[in-house]
């Protein structure tokens, strides 16, 4: 089996309502979908995240796709290795998102070939279903806990928000969001880098009364000191994302013991095989492992399902997600929540194909309206 020709086709898709975080505000994803094809008629598909941005990661893309005509796609490391030595060692925040599209395209394909699924061929599944959490948008603080409680009653054990738009804001939407779900209910939050050490120190002991799962990187991803000493002095676990964007980053917080919780994914990484391994590297470390999402569509949804299945210590917190927010997706079958988990799909590969009429709108919209930035506008406090 041959790799023959690679399409590349950049997707928009709304969301439901707008994304706000500490850096801004978007109205939805833009991603790039990963078509291979091979001389024996397979088409293995894959998805990489628009960050920094979408036209960014597709021109990443346009530059590594030569390099894959004529290779067996079952040959992951030598091509990945390949790639890395084409200049994308250097520049891995953006080239591991590309790495991360057509290397799961790669799998997908050997899965396919084998008619296997791919989490049989990473070790087998451990479980069959992976949880999630459901992520409270920011809005008014009883708006917030009202959509608590209509998450609650479908299920859901895990609420996530994001925080670090002020003291006073912070404090009311987490006493909102724990208020409305109750104490069964894991509450965690997400800085995204907001604070300081001091002020997260602060923070974090504010917010300690309302028996927070984790604190989600409080400082700065650069200063993996300030991260060792929040965790040094915090009460409440603390877990690190933009923090573990390679397997550098995850080798060194382990060294520092700088974090509780590692939050990292596919696309941080370069790929699954490379989750995995990081993943195993937190295993002997005894540190769990959480996917973190940029803003996943189905391809990628179902890549990380078959890693985190087959690892052990995956499972045991809810992972992230978008899928609540999507106001559709772009494969079939559609991924559907039960309680607040997601299953493992069987077919063999990932186990999702293209709704084509759904990629066809993504794309169009994509063309028409360009991109939804991931960082987007300031958010509106009116």
């Amino acid at each position: 089996m041959k790799i023959t020709s690679i399409d590349l086709t950049p997707v928009t898709i709304p969301f439901r309502e707008a994304e706000t975080w500490f850096w801004g505000q978007r109205r939805g994803i833009s991603n790039v979908i990963v078509r291979l094809h091979t001389d024996n008629g397979l088409i293995g598909l894959g998805e990489a995240v628009g960050f920094p941005s979408a036209p960014v990661v597709l021109e990443a893309l346009t530059g590594i796709t030569p390099l894959l005509e004529g290779r067996d796609p079952h040959h992951v490391e030598s091509i990945t290795r390949l790639i890395y030595t084409r200049g994308w060692h250097h520049y891995r925040h953006v080239g591991n998102g590309a790495i991360a599209g057509i290397e799961m395209a790669l799998w997908d394909l050997i899965g396919k070939a084998a008619g296997q699924p791919v989490v049989n061929l990473l070790g087998g599944p451990l479980t069959e279903t992976v949880p999630f959490y459901y992520h409270i948008p920011w809005k008014a603080a009883d708006a917030m806990g009202q959509e608590a409680k209509r998450a609650v009653a479908l299920g859901i054990t895990t609420l996530y928000l994001k925080i670090g738009f002020g003291a006073e804001e912070d404090v009311a939407m987490v006493a909102a969001v724990r208020e409305a779900g109750g104490k069964e209910v894991k509450v965690r939050v997400d800085a995204n880098e907001a604070w300081t050490p001091a002020e997260a120190i602060h923070m974090i002991r504010k917010l300690q009364p309302f028996e927070i799962e984790f604190v989600e990187q409080p400082v700065s991803m650069y200063d993996m000191d300030a991260l060792a000493r929040v965790r040094a002095v915090s009460a409440v676990p603390i877990a690190a994302n933009q923090t573990s964007w390679t397997e550098f980053n995850v080798l060194d917080i382990i060294r520092r013991q700088a974090a509780d919780i590692i939050l990292t994914d596919q696309h941080q990484v370069g790929g699954l095989l490379a989750f995995k391994k990081v993943c195993a590297l937190c295993e002997y470390a005894q540190l769990p492992v959480l996917k973190h999402s940029f803003g996943d569509l189905g391809i990628s949804t179902a890549a990380a399902l078959h890693v985190l299945s087959s690892c052990p210590n995956t499972t045991s917190m809810a992972s992230q997600t978008h899928l609540h927010f999507i106001e559709h997706d772009i494969v079939r079958p559609v991924h559907a929540f039960s309680h607040g988990t997601l299953s493992v799909p069987h077919a063999p590969g990932l186990g999702v194909e293209l709704d084509l009429e759904q990629v066809t709108e993504a794309h169009e919209r994509y063309r028409r309206e360009g991109e939804y930035s991931p960082y987007g506008e300031p958010r509106s406090t009116s």
